[in-house]
């Protein structure tokens, strides 16, 4: 790798960082999903700082090219990140779900007790 190559890298991953510190800061992205966010900056930073490190994790790995290897993590935190948006997604169909029997339990509510109104007015 030519060092402007990884000087380019670097500055992009504090960049990323940067944005990701903004967004926590600003309430824009969630602590529960920062974690996750937070660990790619950090690994893309170290990356790009130590590019000796992607061909120490190839060989620990034995996988033949250092490319694979970034395309591999690259797949691996895609699915990460989907499974933790889908987890999300699932716990707020559940508490919608549960709001909108609570709204309907509420409602009924309301017109049994306008109905008992309306009939000790009469």
């Amino acid at each position: 790798m030519t060092l402007e190559l990884q000087i380019w890298m670097l500055l992009g991953s504090l960049v990323y960082l940067g944005i990701i510190f903004w967004m926590l800061k600003t309430k824009r992205l969630s602590v529960r999903f920062s974690i996750v966010w937070l660990f790619s900056a950090f690994a893309l930073v170290l990356f790009a700082a130590v590019p000796y490190v992607v061909y120490v994790l190839r060989d620990i790995l034995d996988i033949q090219m250092p490319s694979n290897l970034v395309f591999a993590m690259t797949i691996g935190f895609m699915l990460l990140i989907l499974l933790s948006l889908s987890a999300a997604v699932t716990e707020f169909a559940d508490r919608i779900k549960r709001l909108t029997q609570t709204i309907a339990i509420l409602e009924k509510r309301v017109r049994e007790l306008e109905n008992q109104s309306h009939q000790d007015n009469h």
